[in-house]
């Protein structure tokens, strides 16, 4: 039985992702109400967000954004701060290291306080630690690489991705599984030499996979495999979305089609967020060169009149050092977090592929047993057929037995975490899209009290000049 849906999951095949044609549906249509399974069922007591704290408002503080008010959940077991980006060496093999700051109360860490320095591929590296030793968990996404940005270096990008990273911490350290993870802690608090140790360890072991040993090749032999066992197996890649649709749970398909529409309506969101942010900078560019030409034109003028001009190009260079600040805060607390709601989704999607290549080993070693036992039946109802070749034979089907019994086990665990993730994972991603909305608004609020602020003091300034002006004589009176 498949625990996600309560059906036989050799009846269940996956095809790829449909495009989205219109916005995303309703997030009440892809929760399923059904007693025994729900993808979205409410979450166990133990995977709720940890209540704020100290050590919580201070990681939040140092990203810029409050979980007070539902923004990106931090543990009150931890407080991480990626902190001091210094860029080393030049050229192309130029690379940001950064101060890791770790504060916790668990009673695994050797010590309450340690300071690490890391730079990106390590954060990969434990990506990787993550995602091999927890398959079914949604992983917090890291940052994108970007190989033109790397190269350029400029403070924009360091920052970006700094606060990404940090969130990314964060994240990791707030998961009910992740946060106990013996990959975190060594991450955390491993010294520089021991870290080295550990990065040489897992480059020697990619190393051994791509030449021929280790899970890569496994998985490589499993897949090729699988493309080799015929058209039933053709139908359990996906070669038709249609007939895999079809076969798959209504449920699932809503949940996969809801996750595609999501991704492209929240890359679009997070577009349209780069857009404004950049119009704001662009107003605030033409504001300050407006200033500036303001002072200029007062130059030429004496008196009031040169004292009014004065007046604005001040107010709108205060103007311009607020819009600034403002689109910062834009930017960080609106533009960034859309941008890792899309990587994200993306994660969820990972964990969707893994499940469908789950369910494909497993429908694949099925096909085995069959075949294993048609050989097997052939043989024994061969008269004259060796005993050493039936006993090949049956010993054949018991392995392919095992191996069914081992990915159905697989399968089945993998789909059962997913179920609690996908729960946990929408929870934190409705708190997400609430502070989103809530620091939109804040930040365009702001800017439009310091823009109010700023020309009503002008106004008061420019009334006062023309009131402290002289009265202009009466022309006198011409005789007719």
């Amino acid at each position: 039985m498949d625990p996600l849906f309560g059906g036989d999951s050799s009846n269940v095949r996956h095809g790829s992702f449909s495009n989205p044609t219109g916005p995303p549906p309703p997030y009440e249509s892809v929760i399923t109400d059904s007693a025994s399974h729900s993808i979205m069922q409410a979450a166990p007591e133990h995977q709720a967000a940890a209540p704020g704290s100290g050590m919580q408002a201070g990681a939040a503080a140092a990203n810029g954004s409050s979980s007070a008010g539902g923004g990106p959940a931090y543990s009150s077991d931890f407080e991480i701060v990626v902190a001091d980006p210094v860029k080393q060496g030049e050229g192309v093999s130029a690379y940001v290291s950064y101060k890791v700051r770790t504060t916790t109360r668990l009673p695994q860490y050797n010590r309450p306080s340690c300071e690490v320095i890391r730079r990106f591929r390590d954060f990969v590296h434990l990506e990787g630690q993550l995602a091999e030793k927890h398959k079914g968990v949604i992983l917090p996404p890291l940052p994108e690489k970007n190989a033109v940005q790397k190269f350029q270096m400029s403070q924009e990008f360091i920052e970006d991705r700094r606060r990404a990273l940090q969130v990314f911490l964060n994240r990791v350290a707030a998961h009910p599984v992740l946060a106990k993870s013996a990959s975190l802690q060594l991450f955390l608090e491993a010294t520089e030499d021991t870290w080295a140790v550990e990065m040489a360890r897992g480059q020697a072991a990619a190393a051994g996979a791509a030449a021929g040993g280790g899970p890569k090749k496994r998985l490589e032999d499993a897949v090729g495999w699988i493309k080799g066992l015929g058209a039933a197996a053709t139908n359990i890649v996906g070669s038709s979305s249609r007939a895999t649709d079809t076969a798959e749970d209504p449920e699932y398909i809503k949940v996969r089609d809801y996750l595609v529409a999501l991704e492209s309506h929240l890359s679009e969101a997070h577009r349209q967020a780069a857009r404004l942010t950049a119009k704001e900078v662009e107003l605030g560019e033409a504001t300050l060169e407006f200033g500036q030409a303001l002072e200029r034109l007062g130059r030429l003028e004496e008196g009031n009149v040169s004292e009014a001009f004065s007046q604005m190009s001040s107010r709108s260079a205060e103007l311009v050092a607020a819009r600034r600040k403002g689109c910062e805060a834009l930017a960080a607390r609106f533009e960034a977090p859309l941008k890792e709601a899309v990587r994200s989704v993306r994660a969820v999607t990972a964990v969707c592929t893994d499940r469908a290549l789950a369910l494909a080993t497993h429908m694949a070693a099925k096909h085995e047993v069959d075949a294993k036992k048609v050989r097997w039946a052939k043989l024994r109802g061969t008269p004259g057929s060796p005993q050493d070749k039936l006993t090949e034979a049956e010993r054949e089907v018991s392995e392919a037995e095992e191996r069914l019994r081992s990915s159905k086990i697989a399968y089945e665990e993998l789909v059962a975490t997913m179920t609690e993730e996908l729960n946990r994972w929408q929870k934190e991603r409705a708190a997400d899209m609430a502070a989103l909305l809530r620091d939109f608004a804040l930040a365009q609020a702001s800017m439009a009290s310091e823009g109010v602020r700023a020309w009503s003091g002008l106004l008061a300034e420019l009334q006062a000049v023309q009131g402290a002006a002289p009265a202009v004589a009466a022309a006198p009176a011409t005789a007719t």
